[in-house]
C-alpha cells in the first residue's frame, strides 16, 4: 500500500465519521447501570474523582462521550494509567468546552463538526504495522451562550480555549496558529444567514505522554469578505506563513494546478489544518469535497490525475487503489458496479466525498487521503462494521500471517467496541 496515495486505516478506520459515535443518546442515559454494558475501571475511577467538579453540561458530555472514549481506549489496549490520564484530560479539560446540551428553552450551537451538529468526534487510527491503534478526538469549543444574542457567533470560546490550553498544556507551538488565526479571522464579520458559523476545530492524538494537538481553520468568512475563493485565501495564508517561501511550496503548486483544471466539476475547498509543532515539522492539510462519487473520480483524485504516479510509486499506487476498491465495494454494496457509476444521489450539504492533501514545507508532492462517506451512502452501521472487520482481517492476515491475526485480533476488538457503544 502506498502511503503517498492511500493510508486505508486513517482514511477509513480513523475517519469513518459516523459509526454512530456521535448521536447524543447512543449510550446509556444517566442513572442506568454502566456494569450492564461494560465495566471500565479507569472510567469509574475518573468518574469518582470528578464528582462535584463538573457542571451539568460537562457531566452530560462526560457520561456519554467520555464513556465511549473509555471503551475505545480499553479495546485499543491502552494501559490502565494511560486510560486514566487521557480520561482525566477529557473530563476536566475538554468536557466543559462542549457547550450546552439539548434542553427545552436552550438554544444549542449548531456545530459543523458533525452532520448532527454534535461538537465532538471520536476516531481510531489503526495501522497496518505491528502496533496498537491510537485513539483521537476532534472538537469545536463552544461557549455557554454561543448562538444567542450574548455571543451570536461563538466568539468567546475560541480565545478562552487557547488560553486554557496553554495554561494547562503549555508544550504546544502556537507560531503558525497565531498566523493562520489572524489571517482567516481577524476583523472578519460572520454573516448570520450564510449557513454554519463554525470557524475553528481542534484535534488531539491521545497518547498518555504526548497529547499532540492540531487545529482546523475554515476560511469561508475571509473569502466572502474579500470576494475570493476559499482556496485562494488558503493559498495566500500558506505563502505568507512564517518560514514559508515559494521554493518550499512545490506540493501546494502541484495541487493548485490540479484544482484549476477541474472545470466540469469544481472541487470545494473547505478547510486548512496544521499541527501545533515547530513549523518546519508541521503538516499542511487542505480539505476539499468532490460531488463526484464514482470510483473513477476517486482514482483520479487520489492520484491527482496521474501527477503522483511515477516509476517508483506506480505499483504501490495500483495496489492501494485495488484495496480501496475492495473496501468501497463492501461498505457501499458496489460489487460488480463499473468504476464510472456514481453512488446514489444525495442533496445533503456534506454529500459527495471529502478528501485532503497534506504536505510539509519543502515537500515535492502532496499525499492524498479520503474519507469514505458512510453516513450518506452505506446502508447502516451493521453493514459498515461487517465490511471494515472483514477488510481488517484479510489485510492484517495478508501482511502478518494467521498467527499474528489470532494473537492480535483487531477486527474483534473493533466489533466489540462498536457493539458496546451502540
Amino acid at each position: 500500500m502506498s502511503s503517498a496515495l492511500l493510508t486505508v486505516w486513517r482514511s477509513v478506520m480513523a475517519k469513518l465519521k459516523t459509526i454512530s459515535l456521535d448521536p447524543l443518546y447512543a449510550l446509556p442515559s444517566t442513572g442506568s447501570s454502566r456494569d450492564e454494558v461494560l465495566y471500565l475501571p479507569a472510567w469509574h475511577r475518573v468518574d469518582s474523582d470528578c464528582q462535584g467538579a463538573l457542571g451539568s453540561n460537562g457531566r452530560f458530555w462526560w457520561e456519554r462521550h467520555g464513556y465511549a472514549l473509555a471503551i475505545l481506549l480499553h479495546k485499543s489496549s491502552y494501559s490502565y494509567s494511560a486510560q486514566v490520564t487521557i480520561l482525566e484530560f477529557f473530563a476536566r479539560f475538554l468536557a466543559p468546552w462542549l457547550g450546552p446540551v439539548d434542553e427545552r428553552g436552550v438554544e444549542r450551537w449548531k456545530s459543523f463538526m458533525t452532520d448532527d451538529h454534535n461538537p465532538l468526534e471520536l476516531s481510531w487510527d489503526w495501522s497496518t504495522a505491528r502496533k496498537p491503534p491510537t485513539i483521537r478526538l476532534s472538537l469545536e469549543p463552544i461557549g455557554e451562550h454561543a448562538g444567542t444574542a450574548q455571543d451570536l457567533c461563538n466568539m468567546h470560546a475560541s480565545n478562552d480555549f487557547v488560553k486554557a490550553l496553554l495554561g494547562d498544556y503549555p508544550g504546544h507551538n502556537m507560531e503558525w496558529f497565531h498566523h493562520f488565526n489572524n489571517f482567516f479571522n481577524e476583523g472578519v464579520e460572520i454573516p448570520t444567514d450564510m449557513g454554519h458559523a463554525s470557524k475553528i476545530f481542534w484535534a488531539f492524538n491521545l497518547d498518555a505522554n504526548d497529547l499532540a494537538g492540531k487545529v482546523y481553520f475554515t476560511p469561508r468568512y475571509r473569502a466572502m469578505a474579500s470576494g475570493k475563493t476559499n482556496f485562494q485565501i488558503i493559498s495566500e495564508a500558506i505563502e505568507a506563513a512564517p518560514t514559508s517561501s515559494r521554493e518550499k511550496l512545490s506540493a501546494l503548486y502541484m495541487f493548485q494546478e490540479y484544482v484549476g483544471q477541474q472545470k466540469k466539476s469544481p472541487l470545494e475547498v473547505e478547510a486548512l489544518a496544521i499541527d501545533l509543532v515547530d513549523p518546519s515539522q508541521s503538516r499542511l492539510k487542505i480539505y476539499f469535497r468532490s460531488r463526484q462519487t464514482s470510483f473513477q473520480s476517486v482514482r483520479d483524485i487520489m492520484t491527482l490525475d496521474g501527477r503522483l504516479i511515477n516509476e517508483k510509486t506506480a505499483k504501490h499506487a495500483e495496489k492501494g487503489l485495488s484495496n480501496l476498491r475492495r473496501l468501497w465495494d463492501s461498505i457501499f454494496d458496489q460489487q460488480g458496479v463499473p468504476d464510472e457509476s456514481p453512488l446514489p444521489s444525495s442533496n445533503h450539504e456534506t454529500a459527495g466525498i471529502l478528501y485532503y492533501v497534506d504536505f510539509h514545507l519543502g515537500g515535492q508532492m502532496p499525499k492524498v487521503k479520503i474519507y469514505l462517506p458512510v453516513r450518506h451512502y452505506a446502508k447502516n452501521d451493521w453493514q459498515v462494521m461487517q465490511a471494515v472487520s472483514s477488510y481488517m482481517s484479510s489485510t492484517l492476515e495478508g501482511l502478518h500471517g494467521t498467527t499474528y491475526l489470532e494473537e492480535n485480533d483487531a477486527p474483534l476488538a473493533f466489533c466489540e467496541a462498536m457493539s458496546d457503544i451502540l
